[in-house]
């Protein structure tokens, strides 16, 4: 993997890195404003514009770090396999399919780059369901974890953004047009990763408890290094950032 040394994959972690960065160094007022103009829902659905902006936005450091964390495993699959043009359109197209899916379903206004991901996830899924991949430390082929991401959207899609504050019909959005795109660029390994998904999905019934064991230990290590990720972003943020917004400030005053 990483013959192109992931360029791609590791420029879009930087750029959604110092958005957050940016946003996070604002004064209260400021991030409330940010939030509000940046984020999209069904009541801006035609502002264009938020199609774009609230997938580089985030909402607290937890939610950039496993984004980032599923875009620098998915996003370097695709690249050593696709062109810059494919990858991007992947990226970019699964992320707003997402807020479309999102819009229609929902009204909570909502941010991230989730539906691009999920994009990545389901065109990676099927181009490569074999690769090896840490993303719960121990190696799991890419297409079980591919499948115990979709079950569990899929479970997870019919209980309200409101309730539970995450946009789970973006995710399913952007899932299926990363997916439909692989077919588009890639139709014969499309399909001959369906066939390794149906595997995959019988693997995981045969040793669920196995991989739950993975899963579950997994899941708490890397919340260890999500809590001391998201301090080191909030410190560098006002750190490094907040006298930007000072300055700012100033000149509005």
């Amino acid at each position: 993997m990483s013959g192109k040394k992931s360029k791609l994959t590791w420029a879009m972690i930087l750029v959604n890195v110092l958005v957050f960065e940016l946003i996070f160094s604002m004064p209260e007022s400021m991030l409330e404003q940010a939030f509000e103009i940046l984020s999209f829902s069904s009541a801006n659905f035609l502002e264009v514009w938020r199609w774009l902006t609230s997938m580089f936005v985030h909402a607290s450091p937890s939610h950039l770090f496993f984004n980032m964390i599923a875009l620098y495993f998915f996003g370097r699959v695709l690249e050593d396999e696709l062109s810059t043009g494919q990858w991007l359109g992947i990226y970019f197209i699964s992320g707003i399919a997402g807020n479309i899916v999102y819009g229609l379903t929902s009204t909570a206004p909502a941010v991230g780059a989730s539906g691009c991901i999920f994009g990545m996830l389901g065109a990676a899924m099927l181009l490569k369901p074999k690769e090896p991949i840490r993303i719960y430390l121990l190696p799991l082929p890419l297409g079980l974890i591919a499948v115990l991401y979709i079950l569990t959207q899929a479970a997870l899609a019919a209980v309200p953004t409101d309730v539970v504050g995450i946009a789970y019909m973006a995710h399913i959005g952007g899932l299926v047009a990363g997916s439909a795109m692989l077919f588009f660029f890639e139709p014969k390994e499309a399909f001959k990763g369906i066939l390794w998904m149906a595997l995959c999905l019988v693997l995981l019934l045969v040793l669920a408890p196995l991989i739950g064991l993975v899963v579950f230990i997994g899941q708490i290590i890397l919340g260890v290094f999500d809590l001391i990720v998201g301090t080191v972003l909030i410190l560098a943020a006002k750190l490094l950032f907040s006298w930007i917004w000072v300055i700012i400030q100033g000149f509005l005053v």
